[in-house]
């Protein structure tokens, strides 16, 4: 009878567990969604956001520049900065990884991260 309870205690926790990590990867899909531009040319940009990550044609994003800043001191540890320096949306979802997307505003270069939160 013990050994039953334990059995199905264990069952709980494990559906349980495996719920919770279910809703949180559709909540990060949902409400987080971030990449890094890979390529830009005639005001189109290519995003690491693909259709595994929950991107649809329409979506639009801000785009952050992160850069390293130098205070002119020694510093135990670098200090950066997130600037936003535009914004794309998406035109086509290339396939699980990828998405092409029109430059709507600003001076979207490689290496820039698009981001879109709630």
């Amino acid at each position: 009878m013990r050994k039953t309870a334990i059995v199905n205690v264990f069952l709980a926790i494990l559906f349980i567990v495996t719920a919770g990590c279910a809703t949180m990867e559709t909540a990060k899909h949902g409400y987080m969604m971030k990449g890094q531009i890979l390529d830009v040319s005639d005001g189109v940009a290519y995003l690491c956001i693909g259709s595994a990550e929950g991107a649809k044609e329409g979506q639009e994003f801000p785009v952050y520049r992160h850069s390293k800043v130098y205070t002119g001191e020694k510093q135990a540890s670098p200090s950066f900065k997130r600037e936003e320096v535009g914004a794309v949306k998406i035109i086509q979802v290339v396939d699980v990884h990828y998405a092409r997307a029109n430059i709507l505003r600003g001076d979207i270069k490689v290496h820039d991260v698009a981001e879109l939160s709630p």
